[in-house]
């Protein structure tokens, strides 16, 4: 069965699904968050590690 909109065994539908993706800025609005993550995640972990290396002395 295909799920796709458009012709079967087409990718014509296939923008359907990505209508975001066209979008310049978007894609930079979504590599800037997915930054932001990786650098709280970080930030999160070293202080984790700080507080249980101070707990553990």
């Amino acid at each position: 069965m295909n799920s796709w909109p458009g012709p079967e065994n087409s990718w014509e539908g296939v923008d359907a699904y990505f209508t975001s993706a066209d979008s310049e800025g978007t894609l930079i609005f979504w590599t800037l968050v997915v930054i932001a993550l990786c650098i709280l995640v970080t930030f999160a972990a070293a202080r984790h590690e700080s507080d249980t290396a101070k707990k553990t002395k």
